[in-house]
C-alpha cells in the first residue's frame, strides 16, 4: 500500500505541469474564440455605419454591406445574427442589387421569426414594402405595408402603424382606389393626432386631398387640403412643403373650373422665393398648371411662353412622364390658335413621351386630341383610345379585388391564428364566417358600384364626344352665316359701285361718243353706226336690269349648289350662239363646302370671261375646268377663238373686274394666248382653314 502511494505521487510529479499547461491552453483557446466573436461584431457595426456615408459611392457602399453579410454569417448565436440582418436589411441599396437585397431580407424573417421577434419582423416587412414600392410593384408593396402594420398594432407601436397605412393609402391613390384609400388615410391619421406627429399628419391630409380631388369631392378636397396646411404649419416646415399643397389646390379650383382661383394658386405657387432654383421640377409643374388654367378661361396672355418654358425645365431635369402632360397641353394650346401643323407635332411627341413611361391617362387623353386634329386617322385614334381605356378599366378592377383580397386574407390569417380551444376556437370561427360574409357582400357591392360606375362614365364619354361634335358644326355654321352676311354686304356694295361705274358708264360714256360723232353725218354708213350704238344702249338696259333683279334676290350669296349654279350660268349665256360649253369637276368633291366670297367671286369672274369670249373670241368651244387640293382652289378656262393680240396695249374693264376679283381672293391669274390659236386664263385661289374651337380642352392632373 505505501508503495502504490509512493507511485502516485512521483506520477504526479511528471504530468502535473503538463495538466497544468494543457488547462491554460483550454483557457486560452475559450478566451480567444470570445475575442474574435467580439471583433466580428464590432467589424459589422463598423461596416454598416461606414456605408451611410454620403460621399460614398452606390458601389462604394455595396461592397461594404456585403463584407458585413459575410461577417454577419459567421455569428453563431441567432438573436446577435439576427440583430445584424435586420441592420442590413434597413440599409441596403436596394436599387444596385435587388437580388441580394431579397435573399438578405427574407434571412432576416426568417432569423426574426425563430426568436419570435415581432418589432423586428415587422421592420423587415417595412423594409420589403419600400423595395416592391420602388420597383412600382404596387400589390406586393402594398401586402407588405399591411403585413407590418398588422404586426406593429399588436405590439402598440401607433407610429409605424399609422405610417404603414399612409404608405397604403398613397399606393391606392395611385391605382385609382379612393375610397379605400380614404380609409387608409383617416386611420394614419387616428393613430397619428394622439402623438402629435404634425408633419405626419401634414402627408395624411394632402393624400385625402389628392384622393377626394380626383374622386370628384371637390369641397372634401379643399378642406383636407386646408387642414393639411394646418399642421404644416404648426412645426418649422419648409416652403417647398407649402408650394406643393397650394398647386394642388389650385388643381381642385382648375377641375371645378373656377379658373380666377386656380391661376392664383398657381401664381402663389411659381412666385415662392427660389422655388426655381431649389425644386425646379415643382416649378415646372405649376408653370404647366398655370398655362392650361389660363387657357382654359381662354386669357393666352404669355401662355405660349410659360408652356415653352415649362418643357424646357422638365427636358433639363429629364421629367419624361411630367413632360408628356406638358406637351399634350401644349398641343391643345397650339389647337386652340389654328396652328394645326405645330399641334399635330407636340401631340405626337406627347403620345411617344406617354407610351415610353406608361402614362395611360395622357396616352387618353393624346389619342383624343389627334382624332381631332388628324381627319384622315381620327377613326384609328377612336378604336386605340377604346381598346386601351377598356384593358385599363378592367386592370383598375383587376388591382382592386386584388388588394381587397390581401385584406381580406389577411383578416382571415388572423382570425385564424387568434382561435382558442373550446368556447374561444367557436368565437374566432364565427367572426371569421362573418369577417367572410361581410367581405363578400363588400366585394359584391363593390363590383356593382364599379360596372354601375363604368357604363356611367362610358355613356358619359359618348354624350361628351356627340356634344363635341355638335357644338362644332353650331359653331361652324354660326361663323360662316356671320361672314357670309357680313362680307356679302360689303362686296355687293363694292361690286355694284365697280359694275355700275366701270361696266354701265363706260359703256353709256362710249356710245355717246359715238352718236355725238355720227350726229354731224347723215351717210348710210353713219346710220348703221348709230344703230350699233343703239343696240349697245339696250344691252346697258339688259345689264342695269339684271342689277336691279340681283339686287332684289339674294340667291349668289348663298349659293347652295355652286357647280349647278356654273353650268346654269353657261347655259343660258350661250343661248343664241353657236358656243359649245364644257364643265369638267369632279363630283366627289364637297365644292359647296367652299366659302362664299370665293364662290361669288369665282361665279363672277366665270360669267365676265365667257362675255368676253361671245363678245370678242369667236370661237366654238369654251372649257371650264374645276379643281382643288389641301391649300389651292384651280380654274382653268379656255377658248379656240381667235386670241388677243400681242400688241394690244390697254386692258379692258372686264379684265380689270377679274384682276379686282382675285386681288380680294388673295390669289394669283394670269391668262395665255397666242392670236388665231386661242385664250386660256388660269386662277388659283388660296383656302382658308376653317377655326377649330376647343371649348373643352382635357385635363392633366399634375398632384404632388
Amino acid at each position: 500500500m505505501k508503495d502504490r502511494i509512493i507511485l502516485f505521487f512521483k506520477v504526479m510529479k511528471i504530468y502535473l505541469p503538463v495538466l497544468s499547461i494543457l488547462f491554460s491552453c483550454s483557457n486560452n483557446k475559450s478566451s480567444l474564440q470570445l475575442s474574435n466573436q467580439t471583433f466580428v461584431q464590432d467589424s459589422i457595426v463598423d461596416l454598416i455605419k461606414e456605408s451611410q456615408k454620403l460621399e460614398l459611392s452606390e458601389d462604394q457602399r455595396l461592397n461594404l454591406l456585403l463584407r458585413a453579410e459575410t461577417n454577419s454569417n459567421k455569428i453563431e448565436s441567432d438573436s446577435l445574427k439576427a440583430k445584424y440582418f435586420t441592420l442590413l436589411s434597413s440599409n441596403f441599396p436596394i436599387k444596385k442589387d435587388s437580388i441580394l437585397f431579397r435573399k438578405i431580407n427574407q434571412k432576416a424573417i426568417a432569423l426574426n421569426t425563430s426568436i419570435k421577434d415581432s418589432a423586428a419582423i415587422a421592420m423587415n416587412y417595412k423594409d420589403l414594402g419600400f423595395f416592391f414600392d420602388n420597383y412600382i410593384i404596387q400589390d406586393s408593396a402594398y401586402y407588405s405595408y399591411s403585413e407590418a402594420q398588422e404586426i406593429f398594432e399588436s405590439i402598440g407601436d401607433m407610429h409605424n402603424s399609422g405610417e404603414m397605412f399612409l404608405k397604403m393609402a398613397k399606393i391606392q391613390v395611385k391605382i385609382k382606389e379612393y375610397i379605400g384609400s380614404e380609409y387608409s388615410a383617416i386611420q394614419a391619421i387616428e393613430r397619428f393626432k394622439p402623438l402629435n406627429n404634425n408633419f405626419e399628419l401634414f402627408d395624411s391630409y394632402n393624400v385625402l386631398g389628392i384622393a377626394m380631388g380626383n374622386f370628384g369631392d371637390i369641397p372634401k378636397a379643399l378642406s383636407y387640403y386646408n387642414e393639411a396646411l394646418y399642421y404644416l404649419k404648426k412645426e418649422p416646415y419648409e416652403e417647398i412643403q407649402e408650394a406643393r399643397i397650394i398647386n394642388n389646390i389650385g388643381i381642385v379650383h382648375r377641375n371645378n373650373k373656377e379658373f380666377e382661383k386656380a391661376i392664383s394658386n398657381f401664381e402663389k405657387v411659381i412666385n415662392f422665393k427660389d422655388l426655381e432654383q431649389n425644386r425646379p421640377d415643382l416649378f415646372a409643374i405649376a408653370l404647366s398648371n398655370l398655362a392650361s388654367s389660363k387657357l382654359y378661361k381662354k386669357d393666352t396672355l404669355g401662355v405660349n411662353d410659360f408652356f415653352k418654358r415649362a418643357i424646357k425645365i422638365k427636358t433639363s431635369e429629364n421629367k419624361i412622364a411630367s413632360l408628356a402632360g406638358t406637351l399634350y397641353n401644349y398641343s391643345a394650346y397650339k389647337a386652340y390658335a389654328r396652328d394645326t401643323l405645330k399641334a399635330l407635332e407636340l401631340a405626337n411627341k406627347a403620345e411617344e413621351l406617354s407610351l415610353k413611361t406608361d402614362n395611360n391617362e395622357i396616352v387618353l387623353e393624346t389619342w383624343a386630341l389627334l382624332a381631332s386634329l388628324d381627319k384622315e386617322n381620327s377613326h384609328k385614334y377612336f378604336d386605340k383610345y377604346i381598346k386601351l381605356d377598356d384593358s385599363l378599366q378592367k386592370e383598375e378592377r383587376k388591382q382592386q379585388n386584388k388588394f381587397a383580397r390581401i385584406r381580406f386574407e389577411t383578416d382571415e390569417f388572423i382570425a385564424q391564428n387568434v382561435e382558442l380551444e373550446g368556447e374561444k376556437e367557436l368565437l374566432a370561427k364565427q367572426k371569421q364566417m362573418w369577417t367572410g360574409i361581410a367581405a363578400g357582400f363588400f366585394l359584391l357591392g363593390l363590383s356593382i358600384y364599379i360596372i354601375i360606375n363604368q357604363r356611367a362614365k362610358n355613356q358619359k364619354l359618348r354624350f361628351d364626344q356627340q356634344q363635341q361634335i355638335n357644338n362644332q358644326e353650331i359653331f361652324n355654321l354660326m361663323l360662316m352665316q356671320k361672314q357670309k352676311v357680313d362680307e356679302v354686304k360689303r362686296m355687293e356694295q363694292k361690286r355694284i359701285s365697280e359694275e355700275l361705274h366701270d361696266g354701265i358708264l363706260g359703256k353709256m360714256l362710249g356710245a355717246r361718243m359715238v352718236l355725238t360723232g355720227l350726229n354731224k353725218r347723215a351717210t348710210d354708213e353713219a346710220i348703221q353706226e348709230k344703230s350699233k350704238a343703239i343696240s349697245s344702249l339696250q344691252e346697258i338696259e339688259n345689264e342695269i336690269r339684271s342689277i336691279s333683279h340681283e339686287l332684289s334676290h339674294t340667291a349668289y350669296q348663298k349659293i347652295n349648289n355652286f357647280t349647278d349654279s356654273i353650268e346654269t350660268l353657261l347655259e343660258s349665256s350661250a343661248k343664241g350662239t353657236n358656243i359649245t360649253t364644257i364643265f369638267n369637276y369632279n363630283e366627289d368633291e364637297d365644292w359647296d363646302g367652299l366659302q362664299g366670297d370665293i364662290k361669288i367671286n369665282v361665279y363672277r369672274i366665270v360669267q365676265e370671261t365667257f362675255q368676253n369670249a361671245v363678245k370678242h373670241a369667236n370661237c366654238t368651244i369654251f372649257n371650264i375646268t374645276f379643281d382643288i387640293n389641301e391649300t389651292h382652289f384651280s380654274i382653268i378656262m379656255s377658248d379656240n377663238g381667235v386670241g388677243i393680240s400681242p400688241n394690244k396695249g390697254k386692258k379692258g374693264i372686264g379684265m380689270r373686274n377679274i384682276s379686282s376679283r382675285i386681288n380680294k381672293l388673295e390669289g394669283t391669274w394670269h391668262t395665255d394666248s397666242i392670236e388665231g390659236h386661242g385664250t386660256t386664263t388660269t386662277l388659283k385661289v388660296p383656302l382658308k382653314k376653317k377655326s377649330t374651337n376647343f371649348t373643352d380642352i382635357n385635363k392633366q392632373f399634375e398632384s404632388v
